[in-house]
């Protein structure tokens, strides 16, 4: 049980206090301060919000339990909940149920909250993510223990998918059946709601809103992520400015520049050697079988059932991509600077992604890096490449950061030494907070 610094504070009163002191950094000059200290307020606010969501759930799991917004005229501990913190409708419901599940058998992932360790978005992914294993205690608490220890590396997103996947592995028949009926109805949903509009905006130009479903998306970003890579600038190749286009206005030249290639040439734009298509990893008996069953996901994260990329699949080729095997040619020795789209390929099925700890730049917006440069003899081949994004090719090439490639196959990168002469580890994933 905590204990209150001054006599006859209650936690109300202490965090009032709190609030006074937190509320005076609004007058911080921000931009007297060093990159250090602004890395360092940010990992502190961070820890100061799973803090402060751990004592919530245990105030409100209280209110609950006792009814004391029901006694003070609220319909539910939720309604009261809403009003106050002014939040969406329906969120207040979700942070009754947090509170419930933290106060009740998932004690670990309150304690963890509580310390800062995860963020309080990690913690409804832990909850959901258990609720979904079989009922088993033991069961339930070595997966959330599992979890727990995934979240020191992974964003929200990421652990999510960890979460599935843990599911999946536990109890594979039932998380299929449930995914794919799920799949199938936003699918059909996301299919007959589909629309695009472009109107007038009033201010001389227009405004573009759409939706549509999983499956044209992936073929939207195939066709326009390749010709949204930044532009440098200016007539001197050795004073060339960084592209002043954020995103959105690169995807928006893309949609643009997509549409005038159609018209005036009625052919797509080239991407990696190859004209745009969508990449799907998907099982082949799934794509097989013919069965609405099994999913498969695309090359930037989007996951489709299998139905969708049997559908894709219609005006498509297969290309199997065997690491290694017979069905393309990884290795193109030294003839070759250039990546082949064979080995590209295989080396987005290998990585998927950046693979730069927790980076998870899609490779359309990659490169191939050479672990050992073609001009110093390194082979134009996988076991000798990894999929970098700009910003972390240029890294690995200025910095001591070193890339290499395990005994497994995969990449792996080496810190620098934080003194010199110090030995390092290899590491995949980086933690939250370093």
């Amino acid at each position: 049980m905590a204990i209150l610094s001054d006599h006859g504070s209650g936690p109300a009163e202490l965090l009032g206090r709190a609030t006074v002191e937190v509320a005076s950094l609004s007058e911080v000059l921000w931009a007297a301060r060093t990159d250090a200290e602004l890395l360092e307020v940010g990992v502190a606010v961070a820890e100061l919000r799973a803090v402060l969501a751990a004592v919530e759930a245990g105030a409100v799991a209280e209110v609950e339990a006792r009814g004391a917004a029901k006694r003070a005229g609220w319909g539910s501990t939720a309604d009261w909940l809403t009003h106050v913190g002014g939040l969406r409708r329906g969120a207040g419901r979700r942070v009754v149920r947090r509170a419930r599940a933290l106060t009740g058998d998932r004690c670990a992932t309150a304690a963890a909250l509580a310390d800062g360790a995860v963020s309080p978005e990690q913690a409804d992914v832990v909850l959901d993510a258990v609720e979904e294993l079989p009922g088993a205690p033991l069961l339930r608490r070595r997966g959330e223990t599992h979890l727990l220890e995934q979240a020191r590396c992974l964003d929200a997103t990421d652990l999510a998918r960890a979460g599935r996947h843990l599911a999946q592995v536990v109890d594979p028949d039932r998380v299929e059946r449930r995914l794919e009926a799920a799949l199938d109805r936003e699918e059909r949903a996301a299919h007959l709601g589909r629309f695009l509009t472009v109107t007038d905006d009033g201010a001389g130009g227009v405004r573009v809103k759409g939706r549509g479903s999983v499956e044209d998306g992936a073929i939207l970003r195939a066709a326009l992520l390749p010709l949204t890579r930044p532009q440098p600038t200016g007539d001197d190749p050795a004073a060339l400015k960084a592209d002043p286009r954020d995103h959105g206005a690169r995807l928006w030249d893309a949609l643009v520049t997509t549409a005038q290639h159609a018209l005036d040439t009625g052919l797509p734009p080239a991407s990696h050697g190859q004209v745009p298509r969508v990449a799907v990893t998907i099982d082949l008996d799934d794509l097989r079988d013919g069965l609405d069953v099994g999913e498969g996901e695309a090359e930037d994260g989007l996951r489709l059932s299998a139905a969708a990329v049997r559908r894709l699949a219609c005006d498509a080729g297969i290309v199997p991509v065997v690491l290694g095997g017979e069905s393309q040619v990884l290795d193109v020795g030294r003839e070759r600077r250039r990546v082949t789209t064979a080995i590209w390929q295989a080396l987005v099925a290998r990585d998927r992604h950046c693979a730069f700890p927790s980076c998870t730049r899609p490779p359309v917006m990659c490169h191939a890096h050479h672990l050992v440069h073609w001009a110093d003899g390194g082979p134009t081949s996988l076991d000798n490449l990894v999929l970098l994004c700009g910003h972390h090719h240029r890294l690995v090439h200025h910095t001591p950061w070193q890339a290499r490639i395990a005994a497994d196959g995969r990449p792996e990168f080496l810190p620098p030494p934080r003194r010199a002469g110090q030995a390092v580890q290899p590491i995949r994933h980086r933690p939250r907070r370093e």
